[in-house]
C-alpha cells in the first residue's frame, strides 16, 4: 500500500456532511489525525445540526458549514484553502463532485462504483461486520495510521448544561435519581420498535423501580412522542424542545438510556451512558459501541439485519417483548 507522506503543516479535510450519528461516529479520525500530525489544520465540512456535534472538538481548527443552496460558492472556498488531503466519508455524488474538483494532491475516499474515480486513493471497505468508527478509521491507513481507539468525542457546553439542569430542578428530578431517557423515533420507520412497547417499559420502569422517565424528541417527532405517553399509565417528563447541545448536555445526566438505533443513541453511547438499544433491520455489530454498558435487544427472526427502511412485516420488533427489554436493563444498571 502507498504510505502518504505529508508535510506538519499540511491542510487537511475530513467531510460528513449529515446525520447526527454518522458525524460523531466521525470523531475518532480526527483525533487519529490531530496525533499524527499535530501541526495540521484539520478542517471539517458539515452541514449546521452536524456542526452543532463537533462544537469544541479540541482536534479541529475549523468546522465549515456547508449549505448545498451555494455549492459553487463552497467549490471556490475548498480551491482557494488549497488542501493537501481530503478525506470523504460521506461520498454521495455531491461530496464526490466536490473533492474531485477540489485540486487536493491526495482525495481519500472508499470504492463506491459510479463515482470513486475522484479519488485519488480508494480504499476497499472491509466486508466484516464491525463497528462504524473502525470501519472509518481504515481510510487513514494509507496515511500510516493504525489507530484502534473508537470513543466519541463530545463537549457538553456549560450553558446548555445550565439551561438543563433548570428544566430538571423544575421537574424536582435529583441528582441521584434514577433517570431513564428513552428515545422511541427514527427517521426510519423499520428501525422503530412498537408505541406500545416503550409505553410498557415506561410505566414498569416508574411502578416497578420508582425511577423518573424523560422522553427525547427532535424536529417533528412530538407528536409521536405524545402517541406513546398517552398509552401510559403513568405521566412520565417530556423533554422540552432542544438544540443539539441542549440533547447533549440532558443525555449527561441520564442514568441510562434506552432506545431505537438512532442518533440519540450514539450521543449516549459517546458520553458513556448505559444503553439498552433495539435493533431489528440494522447490524448492531456495526452500530453499537461494543462494551458492556451498552447492551443490544434483538428478536429471533430470521430476517433479522436485513437493512431495510420500511418494511411490512416488522416481526423483528413486534416479537422484541418488555421483559426482553427489561432483562437487558438489569445487565447494565442496578435497579
Amino acid at each position: 500500500m502507498q504510505i502518504i507522506e505529508l508535510k506538519p503543516n499540511a491542510k487537511i479535510l475530513v467531510i460528513q456532511l449529515r446525520r447526527i450519528g454518522d458525524v460523531l461516529l466521525t470523531t475518532p479520525v480526527v483525533r487519529a489525525l490531530r496525533r499524527k500530525f499535530t501541526n495540521a489544520r484539520i478542517d471539517f465540512l458539515v452541514e449546521k445540526p452536524g456542526a452543532e456535534l463537533l462544537a469544541g472538538n479540541p482536534y479541529i481548527n475549523n468546522l465549515l458549514i456547508y449549505n448545498k443552496k451555494e455549492q459553487w460558492q463552497w467549490l471556490g472556498k475548498i480551491r482557494a484553502a488549497k488542501y493537501d488531503l481530503i478525506l470523504d466519508y460521506l461520498g454521495n455524488p455531491r461530496t464526490a463532485w466536490i473533492v474531485g474538483l477540489s485540486g487536493a494532491k491526495y482525495r481519500l475516499g472508499f470504492q463506491r462504483p459510479g463515482r470513486d474515480f475522484v479519488y485519488s486513493i480508494k480504499i476497499k471497505p472491509d466486508p466484516a461486520p464491525k463497528y462504524v468508527p473502525a470501519h472509518k478509521l481504515d481510510l487513514l491507513k494509507p496515511l500510516g495510521i493504525i489507530a484502534n481507539n473508537t470513543s466519541l468525542d463530545l463537549t457538553v457546553s456549560f450553558p446548555a448544561k445550565e439551561r438543563v439542569r433548570n428544566f430538571l430542578a423544575k421537574e424536582k428530578i435529583a441528582a441521584n435519581d434514577m433517570l431513564v431517557g428513552i428515545s422511541p423515533t427514527s427517521r426510519r420507520p423499520a428501525r422503530r420498535w412498537l408505541k406500545q412497547g416503550f409505553a410498557e417499559i415506561a410505566d414498569l420502569l416508574m411502578e416497578k423501580y420508582q425511577a423518573k422517565v424523560v422522553f427525547l424528541w427532535g424536529p417533528g417527532e412530538e407528536t409521536y412522542i405524545d402517541d406513546i405517553i398517552n398509552l401510559m399509565k403513568k405521566r412520565p417528563l417530556k423533554a422540552p424542545a432542544l438544540n443539539i447541545a441542549e440533547s447533549i448536555a440532558l443525555t449527561s445526566a441520564l442514568k441510562l438510556f434506552i432506545g431505537n438505533d438512532n442518533g440519540p443513541m450514539h450521543i449516549a453511547q459517546g458520553l458513556g451512558i448505559p444503553s439498552v438499544v433495539i435493533f431489528g433491520p440494522t447490524q448492531s455489530a456495526n452500530w453499537n459501541e461494543p462494551g458492556p454498558n451498552n447492551i443490544t435487544v434483538k428478536a429471533d427472526v430470521t430476517c433479522l439485519e436485513c437493512n431495510k427502511q420500511e418494511c411490512a412485516d416488522l416481526s423483528c420488533m413486534e416479537r422484541i417483548t418488555v421483559s426482553m427489554v427489561e432483562e437487558a436493563i438489569k445487565k447494565v444498571v442496578s435497579l
